[in-house]
């Protein structure tokens, strides 16, 4: 689309315009020397260039619609502005390779954004779904090829995804939201010995740098099994009648352990 210059023609008669003062909003003034009209140039890219500058500062930042608004008022603001929720930021398509791309699900309200970063933190991809299902994580996968390491936190779906879409890659979990998920099962003060001796193998996992560390985790998850296992297939008859585990807390904390363990996992170490 050809921009209008600063300076143009009458729309009456062709003649040259010179600026001619300013209008209330603070708009330059055109007037035509020949005829004598005076007109104001609109310039609709510009001002669509403003509202969404304005837009993006209120949603971003901590200045409410009516100071944004500056005279106008706060209904106006809304009413201008009301077209930059339709805008769908998109990323090109690149087909750029990357050796490692970190994936990850963040909740906003009930909606949850999947996203795809390099290791310098720039973002490759994303897929906004109601969930963190296999279907949401492939349509994420789709739209990127497949790199070297994928780093994840083995949220649900993920899996089947990355098996279906990304097979060569090989899989790192993150120890951070690893040990998380064992807090979350274990809680900070476990009642249990086994609960605190597994809870300790989890937060030993950020020790580990090299082959022979990885093995001595190993064979301690192991000797932890030999000694506590037994908990794991105890059960108790509950008030409804039927009969359950009795230590689930327990048995879902090693189950996160020993999946990475069996499914032979890298681990990689984020904080948070």
């Amino acid at each position: 689309m050809d921009l209008p210059s600063n300076q143009g023609s009458c729309v009456v008669c062709g003649s040259k315009l010179v600026k001619n003062g300013r209008h209330p909003s603070g708009t330059q003034r055109w007037r035509c020397r020949s005829c004598g009209s005076s007109s104001v140039r609109r310039r609709p890219d510009v001002t669509r260039r403003e509202q969404l500058h304005r837009f993006l500062t209120w949603l971003m930042g901590k200045a409410s619609q009516a100071e944004l608004a500056g005279a106008r008022s706060a209904r106006s603001f809304r009413r201008d502005t009301a077209w930059c929720w339709d805008l769908e930021p998109r990323l090109p398509v690149t087909g750029e390779v990357h050796e490692v791309i970190l994936v990850d699900g963040i909740w906003i309200e009930t909606w949850c954004l999947l996203i795809a970063l390099t290791t310098t933190n720039t973002v490759v991809g994303w897929q906004w779904a109601a969930r963190e299902s296999a279907a949401a994580w492939g349509a994420l996968f789709e739209s990127i090829p497949a790199p070297t390491v994928v780093v994840t936190d083995g949220g649900s779906g993920i899996r089947s995804a990355l098996a279906l879409h990304w097979p060569e890659a090989a899989i790192q979990r993150c120890i951070f939201h690893l040990q998380l998920n064992v807090t979350r099962e274990l809680t900070r003060n476990p009642r249990l010995r086994a609960g605190k001796d597994l809870r300790q193998i989890a937060l030993t996992l950020s020790s580990i740098h090299t082959v022979d560390d990885a093995i001595t985790w190993r064979l301690t998850l192991e000797a932890w099994w030999k000694t506590h296992g037994h908990l794991l297939r105890e059960r108790t008859l509950y008030d409804n009648g039927h009969f359950g585990y009795t230590h689930k807390p327990l048995r879902k904390a090693w189950a996160i352990l020993h999946r990475v363990a069996e499914n032979e996992h890298y681990v990689h170490f984020r904080p948070p």
